[in-house]
Order: C-alpha cells, then sequence, then structure tokens
C-alpha cells in the first residue's frame, strides 16, 4: 500500500538564486583554514567552531581589537590624507 506526499516547491523570484543552496561550508572552512597557513591535519584537529574563532584571532577581527586600533582622526591626519590626492 503506498500513500502520496504533496510536493511543496520553493518558489525564488525570476533572476535571483538562493545563496543558501549553494554554500559548500566544509569547503569554506578548509580554504579558511588555509588561508590562515594551517595544514589539513590541524584543520581537522579543530572543531568548526575552534576553527572560526582562530581566523577571527588570525585576521584580528574580534571586537576587542578594533576597539584598540581606531580613534579620532586629528587636523593631521586629515592634512596627511588630502595632501596625498
Amino acid at each position: 500500500m503506498g500513500f502520496w506526499v504533496e510536493e511543496i516547491e520553493q518558489h525564488h523570484p525570476e533572476g535571483s538564486e538562493s545563496s543558501q543552496d549553494n554554500i559548500r561550508l566544509d569547503l569554506m572552512l578548509l580554504a579558511l583554514g588555509k588561508r590562515t597557513g594551517l595544514s589539513f591535519a590541524e584543520i581537522n584537529e579543530l572543531t568548526n567552531q575552534d576553527l572560526l574563532d582562530y581566523v577571527k584571532i588570525f585576521t584580528g577581527s574580534r571586537q576587542e581589537a578594533r576597539k584598540e586600533t581606531w580613534r579620532m582622526a586629528t587636523q593631521e591626519d586629515i592634512d596627511r590624507f588630502y595632501s596625498g590626492l
């Protein structure tokens, strides 16, 4: 005995593809690890979250690091910027 299941078609607007369908998280994580200089063996030892945390620290994109590197521009900074144009 069989049964019928209604198939629900996901609708995407004309001309646009869902970027979620094309994401290969495994390849993205491997590429991130390789860009930071890790070997495949080292990447394999890390969990996904550990690898993401490592990449954030390696690239300096943590919020604490940003707070330390930003400051208000002085007149000297503005003059140096506009003299280079």
